[in-house]
């Protein structure tokens, strides 16, 4: 005998939308509300509509309400309520072990699909002037190792918030890592003035009075980059004559190439132009600074597969660069 129903049951709401349904996918339009079969099936294994609650992060009345809809649907009883506790029928036994299989089924896709995309995209936060000049030109080198990874490289100087931005990792300008946050510093900054032969002229190099009388270029972002320098020069009392300002490292770097003046530049960020012979130091002085650019992501990704290969490929690559840097001197 069909054990009775605990509160009203109209079935005419088993025949809802069974008319004109040609289009649905067959079998699909006899599925429950899957929300109430999660609230019945967390309240059948625990015996309780209050710890069911605190698993699915619920109230208690939020799981029974969810039970009570799927009772309507289904036409019979699932739980006999006691005071403090709720114990499934024979029915609701018989119904629990048939849906936890297609639930584990439903969990082990999900799984295997999430799985297939975390190990896809790398969605990866870093300052302007450091991915167009440092990051961008390796890239070549890690898709060619990691095929089936897309990279997604986002830029801003605004600092890193794990909890908003919608990123993996992120590279960032600064002294240290934050509370709750794993990586490592690539490289610290080092400040040397560059651009290109032809502006130097004949002079094989300038004394740091001599290269204030040129045209010194800076990014706006960085207006105390040359008084620094200078000051680790012992030319703190220097007067800057020409300058040529702009808004980003970026271009400023691009303006010593077009032979603009010289540009204050961070060492890493035009290495492969120092190296290549289209930019060099008209003086050997540089000024090694406390800050650099760190590799950071929450402590809890640290054994996500795609954090471990970018962690590794970008130490691979600071290794790689260092050495070829102090070989050209």
């Amino acid at each position: 005998m069909r054990d009775p129903l605990p509160v009203s049951f109209d079935r005419n709401l088993l025949l809802l939308n069974e008319k004109n349904s040609s289009n649905r996918l067959a079998g699909v339009e006899k599925l429950p509300p899957l929300n109430a079969l999660r609230a019945f099936e967390a309240a059948a294994r625990l015996s309780s509509f209050k710890l069911a609650g605190a698993e699915l992060h619920v109230t208690p009345g939020a799981v029974s309400h969810q039970v009570v809809n799927l009772e309507r649907y289904l036409g019979t009883q699932l739980f006999v309520r006691h005071h403090r506790r709720v114990m499934p029928t024979a029915a609701g036994r018989s119904y629990l072990r048939e849906i936890q299989k297609s639930l584990q089924l439903i969990a082990h896709a999900t799984d295997a699909l999430t799985a297939r995309l975390e190990r896809r995209v790398l969605r990866l936060k870093a300052p302007p002037t450091f991915a167009a000049r440092w990051l961008v030109p390796r890239l070549a080198d890690f898709h060619a190792r990691y095929p089936d990874m897309s990279v997604q490289v986002a830029t801003s100087h605004d600092p890193v918030d794990f909890a908003t931005d919608e990123v993996d990792a992120a590279v960032s300008y600064g002294t240290s890592l934050g509370r709750g946050i794993a990586g490592e510093c690539l490289f610290r900054e080092v400040l040397v003035p560059v651009c290109t032969r032809r502006f130097l002229g004949t002079a094989r190099e300038l004394t740091p009075r001599e290269l204030a009388d040129r045209v010194l270029l800076h990014s706006l972002r960085r207006p105390d980059d040359w008084p620094r320098w200078f000051a680790a020069a012992g030319a703190r009392d220097v007067t800057l004559r020409q300058t040529l300002v702009f808004e980003n490292s970026s271009l400023t770097y691009q303006g010593a190439l077009n032979e603009l003046g010289i540009a204050i530049a961070q060492v890493a960020l035009v290495r492969d132009d120092l190296i290549a012979g289209r930019l060099v130091m008209p003086c050997p002085i540089s000024l090694k600074c406390d800050a650099g650019y760190y590799l950071s992501y929450p402590r809890e990704r640290t054994q996500l597969n795609k954090i471990r290969l970018l962690h590794d490929w970008l130490a691979e690559e600071v290794r790689k660069a260092s050495p070829r840097a102090r070989d050209r001197g």
